[in-house]
């Protein structure tokens, strides 16, 4: 089963197109809103999603109630916990897009509005996340924001003061036409932190301090990344990038996966027998290739701009 989440915004017009929706191997539509409406939640433009253990966790990103829920469940239903993160808690989270998981007691959270990346310590079995001193690989004297793991190009984005982090290490950020640019998707793997760094069109690589390693070659408006038997997928532009992860710390090359041409490609998941699941933000479907990259006969559509993809 594949769960999806969508563009979504207005949803006192559109209540379905901010939830979760759910569709088979064959890609028709089992349910689309599998999350509990919950007293005082406002579900609007979900983003990441993860399930770890029996929790499943949601990106909230409307700018009313910026945070991360937590849920229990299966199948098409899932019932709310309570709120995991949320702005409320930590001044760091504004318009939040991804979270990770490092299998240690922490986790990860980028925002795009104040361009950084949050790490938080685990709590109360799961249910719950404080956020972290901060990385300890950034300028001791500097101002940061709670949690801040990985720090802006640019500082003061937001209502608190900040220090700026020079290129490489910080996060470049782009606001000179109507849409700002900045900071999308992260993924853990191997003890190091993968961010995509969308402006700078790079995957930047950080290490447990929070140091700055590398990154890779640069490639068109990177968003979603995934790691799949020790190889990363990067979506970007019309296509997906992979590299087999590095073994070693510093810069890396991606190169284009044979064969997956998908519009403006966003969300990815890989099936259990490692089928690829690719979205299109713009044409709003959802195409499937086999290991070698040939498409295979799946067409999903959706009735809004697809997020993000986690298959279970």
């Amino acid at each position: 089963m594949l769960l999806v989440t969508l563009h979504g915004g207005n949803p006192e017009k559109n209540r379905h197109k901010n939830n979760v929706h759910a569709y088979d191997k064959d890609g028709n539509l089992l349910s689309p809103a599998i999350l509990e409406d919950a007293d005082g939640v406002l579900l609007d433009e979900l983003r990441g999603i993860r399930l770890v253990g029996k929790y499943l966790y949601v990106v909230n990103a409307n700018k009313v109630q910026n945070s991360v829920l937590c849920y229990e469940g299966t199948g098409t239903h899932y019932k709310f916990v309570g709120w995991f993160a949320s702005r409320h808690t930590c001044n760091s989270i504004l318009h939040p897009f991804d979270l990770e998981f490092d299998g240690v007691g922490c986790c990860y959270l980028s925002s795009q509005d104040t361009n950084v990346v949050t790490r938080f310590m685990i709590s109360d079995g799961g249910t719950t996340a404080r956020p972290a001193p901060i990385a300890t690989a950034l300028p001791p004297q500097g101002t940061f924001l709670a949690g801040t793991f990985v720090a802006s190009s640019r500082g003061n984005l937001c209502d608190a003061p900040t220090t700026s982090v020079a290129l490489p290490a910080g996060l470049a950020y782009s606001d000179t036409k109507a849409k700002t640019h900045s900071v999308r998707g992260i993924t853990w793997a191997d003890g190091r932190l993968y961010v995509a760094d969308q402006v700078a069109q790079t995957i930047k690589v950080y290490d447990i301090t929070g140091k700055y390693l590398g990154q890779s070659n640069q490639v068109e408006t990177p968003v979603h990344i995934v790691v799949y038997q020790g190889n990363m997928y990067v979506s970007g532009g019309d296509q997906v990038m992979t590299t087999h992860l590095p073994d070693a710390p510093g810069d890396f090359v991606l190169k284009p996966l044979n064969g997956v041409k998908v519009k403006n490609a966003s969300g990815m998941a890989f099936g259990n027998s490692g089928n690829l699941y690719v979205a299109s933000r713009t044409e709003n479907v959802i195409l499937k290739f086999d290991r070698d990259g040939k498409p295979l006969r799946f067409r999903c559509e959706l009735p809004d701009n697809p997020e993000f993809l986690l298959h279970v």
